[in-house]
């Protein structure tokens, strides 16, 4: 990243459409789900800085519970908008934000600033799907951001963690830096290297490195 961003850099971003949304699965959420959710059913998924990922209504789909956190309201209307499911607003004063929740309950999409975001607000997770997230925060917040990751996933949690190659900036997580964060307690597996397809390499990604990290 060429410059730290903040949470309101982000909401703007939204709000001016200048984010890498993709309107498909990400190829690697395609090969990879099944080592996340492991046979199981009805598996509680968290998504951090989740925007509007069409993998949650995917999970939700399969009958699986799906919890995201995003700064950008925009895009948490549009996802239940665009996927034409019904949803009501409550607020979160703990949070200082907002909790759009599916009307069945199963999505659950809170508007906050992520590092207010922690376990006392939904406990601990099966399954965390992390496309991008970990790379798209600034290099000076990441091992709080594992911090907050490490403290909700649950026993035998398995988290998908997928960093971006970028054209115009060296890769700031690396395998060493993952082994190092998810140390005690957890294993680290750097799975599978794919080659961007051209949807991705219109925002000048390369290719995605995918980390499978468990709690043991």
């Amino acid at each position: 990243m060429e410059e730290n961003m903040t949470v309101d850099m982000w909401a703007k971003a939204w709000e001016e459409g200048k984010t890498s949304h993709l309107p498909e699965l990400c190829n690697v959420f395609t090969k990879h789900f099944d080592k996340m959710l492991n046979s199981r059913k009805k598996v509680k998924c968290f998504v951090p800085l989740c925007g509007k990922a069409v993998e949650m209504k995917w999970l939700w789909d399969k009958g699986h519970e799906v919890v995201g956190v995003e700064c950008g309201e925009v895009a948490l209307k549009e996802f239940f908008e665009e996927n034409k499911i019904g949803c009501s607003l409550v607020q979160i004063p703990e949070l200082k934000g907002k909790l759009y929740k599916s009307d069945d309950g199963r999505i659950r999409l809170y508007c906050c600033d992520f590092y207010l975001f922690n376990s006392t607000i939904e406990g601990e997770f099966g399954a965390v799907w992390d496309s991008g997230a970990l790379n798209a925060i600034n290099a000076t917040d990441q091992e709080k951001y594992v911090a907050i990751i490490k403290s909700l996933m649950g026993n035998k949690c398995v988290n998908l963690t997928v960093i971006d190659d970028v054209t115009d900036w060296e890769i700031s997580v690396n395998y060493d830096k993952m082994k190092t964060w998810f140390n005690d307690g957890f294993s680290v597996e750097a799975n599978d290297y794919v080659k961007a397809n051209k949807s991705l390499e219109s925002f000048g990604i390369k290719g995605q490195q995918l980390y499978i990290i468990s709690k043991k």
